[in-house]
Formats: structure tokens, C-alpha cells, sequence
């Protein structure tokens, strides 16, 4: 996957969007450099799978191409998200991916009106879309994003029910975390408009949302475990981490169980490009985990091993 690309098609949309105006620049710090750009990538990469020839990614190299649009749209949205996020009034989070939050690089009211700016730009790009599956793409991503999807999931968060249990706990990280992954999965996937029947493609597209599930729920606890690498914790982790409570054996046990069905769905659907995709984050989980795991089973007691053996599977 040509992530490089992806990059710079984010950066040729995202101008598109935002106004010739000094506060362009907030947008642009909020949203760039985009990390991983893991949601685009599997955008594209579930366009890929479903495609006529899916070592061909030359789409990628024309930011006018719709499936890119849609990439960039999914970037945009969580962004915004991010911005949101770290807000004094929500996670009062300093720092994100190595550098001022933007409401402390520049101030609340602008990182909130720009958090407001690039949800309503995420579905101008996903307007941009060219193709019969528009309709349901847009009903999709306002339902999975919406007041019952990711917004619930940050109210869940916020309100603190996601610590009453482990049930609540994975419907927050459903909500939260999932939603948007699932969205950029079936974009992906709606946006080939091959000839599949009515049947199959319904088929498909209910595998990919319990793909895009079980995605979001191991991304999300996974990235919990990963907190625990550090020698000394803080005292906000050692509050909220759900490794650290009761719930931690539970937690272990969904891990696999979604792993699981990653690795199941992943070669029965035959997503080439998907997996290299999930594999490359994978990858970078299980070196973090193995570097880590003197730590991680200091403060947890979780056993790691099934867990590395399952990333390595997928990984293979």
C-alpha cells in the first residue's frame, strides 16, 4: 500500500475543503501529517480486494479518483474526532502523535470550530463520490457516525458507564472505535459496484461489518495493552486501563476470540490487500508487546502468548 500517496492525496483534499483563510492552518495542523492513515488505507485496500486485479493499486495515483475521495473522507472525520478528543472539556489531552494538541498550539474555540469544520468537509468528500452506491454510503456513514454510533460510543466514554463492566466496555469500544473502521471497510467495498448478486454482495457486506467489529475492538484493547509497556504508569492509566481491573482475563479472551475471526473472515473473503493492510499494524503490535512484555505482565499478569502466537498467524 502506497501510503506515501494516500498521504498526499489527504492534503490535496483537505484544500479543497478548507477556506483561503489564516485559520487554514489550524485545519492543517489538526489534520496533518495523518499517522497512519490506517482507516484510508483499508478504504483502498478493500477497494482493491473486490477489484478485477488486486495487486493493482494505480488508482491511488489520481486524487480525483473516487475511491480516494473516500479514503480522505474517512481521514478527515477522524480527525476531527481527534481534535474534539482532546479538548479540556473531554480527554484534556496535551500532546497528540508527538506534538501540541490543537487546542494548546492554538486555542479551544479554534480547535473546536475546526473539529466542527472537518466533520461537515468529511461528507463533502464523501459527496465527491461518483457511483450508484452513493446513496447508501452516505445513509452508512451517518448512522455508523451519528447520535447511535461514534457519538454515543464518546458519551459512553465520557460518562464513564465503559468502566461498569466488560459488556460496556466493548460497546463503548464498538461504538467509539469500530463504527469507523467498519464504515471505511464497506466504502471500500461498495465502491467497486462489481456484478456481485444482491444475495453475495449482502453476504459480503455483513462479513466485513463483523470484520470491521472485531477489527475495531482488538485495535482498541490492543492499544490499552500497549500502554502498559512503561516501567511507571500514570495515575489516569492506572485509573482507566482495563487491564489493570478484574475485567483483564475477560479482556484476553475477547482478543483472541476476534483474532480469531480476523484471520477466518480475512482468507475466506481472500483479502489480499486487507490483510497486508491489518498485518503491517499487526506487525507493529507484536513488537511492542514482545519489547514490553517485562512490563506489561509487571503491572497485568496477562498472559501474552496466545496473543503473539494469533498476530503471527496473521502475519504470516
Amino acid at each position: 500500500m502506497n501510503i506515501e500517496q494516500i498521504v498526499r492525496n489527504i492534503e490535496s483534499h483537505l484544500e479543497l475543503v478548507i477556506p483561503k483563510h489564516p485559520f487554514a492552518e489550524v485545519y492543517r495542523y489538526g489534520v496533518l501529517p495523518p499517522g497512519k492513515a490506517f482507516r484510508p488505507q483499508l478504504v483502498a485496500a478493500l477497494y482493491a480486494d473486490f477489484s478485477n486485479d488486486r495487486e493493482d493499486l494505480s488508482f491511488l495515483d489520481n486524487p480525483k479518483n473516487s475511491i480516494n475521495y473516500l479514503a480522505s473522507a474517512v481521514e478527515l472525520h477522524h480527525a476531527y474526532t481527534l481534535l474534539h478528543d482532546d479538548l479540556p472539556s473531554m480527554d484534556n489531552d496535551d500532546e497528540r502523535r508527538g506534538k501540541a494538541s490543537t487546542h494548546i498550539k492554538f486555542n479551544e474555540w479554534k480547535a473546536l470550530l475546526a473539529g466542527d469544520g472537518l466533520q461537515t468537509a468529511s461528507f463533502a468528500l464523501l459527496s465527491k463520490f461518483e457511483g450508484e452506491a452513493l446513496p447508501v454510503m452516505l445513509k452508512f456513514f451517518s448512522w455508523a457516525l451519528g447520535p447511535k454510533g461514534l457519538i454515543q460510543g464518546q458519551y459512553l466514554d465520557l460518562s464513564e458507564e465503559m468502566t461498569k463492566g466488560i459488556d460496556e466496555l466493548i460497546l463503548t469500544h464498538q461504538y467509539k472505535t469500530a463504527r469507523l473502521i467498519q464504515t471505511s471497510i464497506l466504502l471500500g467495498f461498495w465502491a467497486n459496484e462489481n456484478k456481485l448478486s444482491r444475495s453475495e454482495s449482502y453476504r459480503i457486506s455483513k462479513e466485513l461489518f463483523r470484520l470491521g467489529h472485531c477489527v475495531g475492538i482488538v485495535f482498541q484493547l490492543l492499544d490499552d495493552l500497549t500502554e502498559l509497556v512503561d516501567e511507571v504508569l500514570t495515575e489516569h492509566e492506572l485509573a482507566v486501563n482495563p487491564w489493570l481491573t478484574e475485567n483483564s482475563n475477560k479482556c484476553l479472551l475477547e482478543i483472541i476470540s476476534d483474532l480469531e475471526k480476523i484471520d477466518s473472515i480475512i482468507e475466506k473473503e481472500q483479502l489480499i490487500q486487507t490483510k497486508r493492510v491489518l498485518s503491517n499494524y499487526f506487525q507493529k503490535i507484536e513488537n511492542l508487546l514482545t519489547e514490553g512484555e517485562g512490563n506489561i505482565t509487571k503491572h497485568s499478569k496477562v498472559d501474552l502468548v496466545p496473543i503473539i502466537s494469533l498476530l503471527n498467524r496473521i502475519n504470516r
